[in-house]
């Protein structure tokens, strides 16, 4: 029997909407409003702050009183949180799949430094936490955010039990588990390079579970200045799900927040979650 998919928010997460229309939170109320949570196979989390001894297992003590400093302290343990709780449910078997959306970016942070809007690594926090807990070892990431993840990594530079696949038309890799891609043109290029570049890769490194670390920013009407629309994302999530079932018994956890305009999660993340869950996406 099909195991549930999960989706994982707290209202802190609406800090970043300022200045810009940018706010995750109208992606969580589509979902909201289309009456997802109250279907059968899906399942609402409310994200609890992470552990604090995870956060300092990646980064130093000195950044984190930097953060603290800065007042992004609880949307960002949140956000790790909401990561590593997806990661223990699917990893458990409670869940199948999980959508994971979080307040704060998390790839740009370094273990002693960050910048663009990121302030701790909530991948490399979710993967150390898994890995104290005995629930996992072997991870991929697959991060399509139009800025190179250079923080995360960073972080697994060395780390051949990650699989660390950047869509970021910039950055150097070890041509094995670290590699680096160029942007697409459009929709219909990217999903047919992803297609055929990403699962061949995930099937030779057989992760125990997949995190797609969906930037929203490749979106036309983002600052990321890419060619991408809305409907791009539920396809990426497809050809994810689908690579999952055949790899990891399903095993994907998708970590997403709102760097483009909102109307863009509260057409997007309706439809992921609904690819996640097996479910026919509803016309509008």
């Amino acid at each position: 029997m099909r195991k549930d998919t999960g989706v994982f928010f707290h209202e802190v997460m609406r800090l970043e909407s300022v200045p810009m229309d940018m706010d995750i939170g109208k992606g969580f109320d589509a979902i909201t409003r289309e009456g997802l949570l109250e279907e059968e196979g899906i399942r609402f989390f409310e994200a609890e702050p992470v552990a604090e001894e995870f956060v300092f297992t990646v980064h130093t003590t000195e950044w984190l009183a930097e953060v603290k400093r800065e007042g992004y302290w609880e949307v960002s343990l949140r956000s790790a949180g909401a990561v590593a709780m997806a990661f223990d449910k699917v990893l458990s078997g409670e869940l199948r799949n999980a959508l994971a959306l979080v307040g704060v970016g998390g790839h740009h942070a370094h273990r002693d430094s960050a910048y663009g809007g990121c302030y701790i690594n909530h991948e490399a926090i979710a993967v150390a936490r898994a890995r104290s807990t005995g629930k996992g070892r072997r991870f991929a990431i697959i991060d399509t955010d139009t800025h190179h993840g250079d923080g995360t990594r960073e972080i697994f530079e060395g780390d051949d039990d990650v699989l660390h696949v950047c869509y970021c038309g910039y950055g150097r890799g070890d041509g094995k588990t670290k590699l680096c891609f160029p942007h697409a043109s459009g929709d219909d290029d990217f999903v047919r390079r992803f297609s055929q570049e990403v699962p061949p890769l995930i099937l030779e490194f057989r992760p125990e579970l997949i995190l797609w670390f969906c930037g929203l920013d490749t979106h036309r009407d983002s600052y990321g200045t890419r060619r991408l629309t809305e409907d791009c994302y539920p396809r990426l999530c497809r050809v994810l799900v689908e690579t999952a079932e055949g790899v990891c018994q399903g095993r994907l956890v998708v970590r997403l927040g709102c760097n483009a305009p909102s109307h863009v999660a509260a057409y997007a993340l309706p439809r992921i979650v609904r690819t996640l869950a097996g479910k026919p996406s509803k016309q509008i």
